[in-house]
């Protein structure tokens, strides 16, 4: 009786040894040594995951480690991810970066994993095995965001949990629009092309310079974006997009007291490049070939385009630094992009579709352009002195 007593004591615990074995979950945190995201994410929620005798933490430290940066960047093959730091790894699940709702997924990942076929991918990969990646818990998550879906008139569906990055777009966009570096070169182009009294040629040539415009400045924008990505993981690149915002922001504010007295308009350019660009319009718009007319436009639009980025001062790059920290990329980012044009190109259209409908220039008030300053300056020296010294606030996602 001893005998059999003592088989189903070691028999139980066993058993309970296996239960336990099996519920052990591995968070794999990749981190860099200076990476404040990374600190953030060990204060926040390692520490105390830590204290977890259920799940196993195994910190990686790869700017400094050279063998350490090799298993990552296999890791990244594998999972088809995004580079950056922090980089977390739960079965077959990756998050990458840290926020608030970001600590929330890795909590729900390693619960999830708990109760369900659970495998070490990244031990696999250090010992040379295949590995295939079927992350089951992302598609559920996936399934739990459609649910959290709205349908809006024009922009489509929009997940309640990025509404706050799309305020963000549609503000920041609109304040990049309300600046006079264009709207006067379109002014004058629509002022010309109506006393040709060829509301045809109007149409065309007004929508080509519109949508010339709004191309450009999505391929400035997706620029920006991909150099803010390629560099999310200096610290010291953050430091200098809020400098750059707070200076910016400043004269922004300086241009908005300095345009109550007096309403010159686009700063950027002077008087003598303004008559060349006229002379310029006046020569594409007469052009008896269509075809030489259309590309005189487009190339006024991209020329125009460039001047216009000096003078919205690098909202376009704090927007795209905004998308990084939300951790926003790939086509999501893309979308947030043309959200901020749509918005960002709102005053153009409004303006050629009222000269469309009465063959008259209806123009905006400088007034518009002055507060345009004021509401950009404030809104660039705040973000400026949050990424300086509490980026974490900038992290819009519920």
């Amino acid at each position: 009786m001893k005998k059999i007593l003592k088989v189903l004591i070691i028999f139980t615990l066993l058993f309970s040894f296996s239960v336990n074995a099996k519920e052990k979950v591995t968070l794999y945190f990749f981190h860099g040594d200076g990476c404040p995201h990374c600190a953030e994410e060990q204060t926040d929620l390692i520490d105390d995951l830590k204290k977890d005798s259920s799940i196993n933490v195994e910190e990686i430290e790869v700017w400094h480690d050279s063998e350490n940066k090799n298993l990552l960047d296999k890791v990244i093959s594998t999972y088809g991810t995004r580079s950056g730091v922090p980089y977390n790894v739960i079965g077959d699940t990756t998050i990458i970066g840290y926020s608030e709702s970001n600590g929330e997924k890795i909590k729900r990942a390693i619960e999830y994993y708990k109760t369900h076929e659970y495998t070490d991918e990244i031990k696999k990969i250090k010992n040379g095995e295949t590995v295939q990646i079927n992350d089951q818990f992302s598609k559920e998550e996936e399934k739990t965001d459609q649910e959290q879906t709205i349908d809006v008139p024009i922009i489509g569906k929009v997940n309640l949990k990025n509404i706050s990055i799309m305020s963000a777009a549609v503000l920041i966009g609109l304040v990049d629009g309300f600046n006079p570096c264009a709207m006067w070169v379109l002014l004058f182009l629509i002022t010309t092309l109506i006393s040709l009294k060829d509301k045809k040629r109007l149409l065309l040539l007004g929508s080509i310079f519109l949508l010339t415009s709004g191309f450009v400045y999505f391929l400035i924008m997706f620029s920006w974006l991909n150099i803010v990505v390629s560099v999310s993981t200096s610290i010291i690149f953050r430091y200098l997009i809020g400098v750059f915002a707070i200076g910016a922001g400043i004269y922004n504010l300086y241009n908005f007291l300095k345009g109550l007295k007096s309403d010159d308009g686009c700063e950027v350019v002077d008087k003598k490049k303004r008559k060349d660009i006229f002379k310029k319009i006046k020569k594409f718009t007469h052009e008896k070939s269509l075809l030489l007319a259309i590309l005189g436009i487009m190339l006024l639009a991209v020329s125009v385009n460039i001047v216009e980025l000096l003078c919205s001062a690098g909202l376009p790059l704090i927007f795209s630094e905004l998308l990084l920290i939300n951790n926003v990329t790939g086509v999501k980012a893309i979308g947030y992009d043309l959200i901020y044009i749509l918005f960002f190109m709102l005053d153009d259209f409004i303006v050629f579709i009222i000269a469309l409908k009465t063959l008259d220039v209806v123009g905006i008030s400088t007034k518009f352009n002055k507060y345009s300053h004021l509401i950009g300056g404030l809104i660039m020296l705040l973000i400026g002195i949050l990424l300086l010294v509490n980026p974490g606030a900038l992290m819009f996602n519920l």
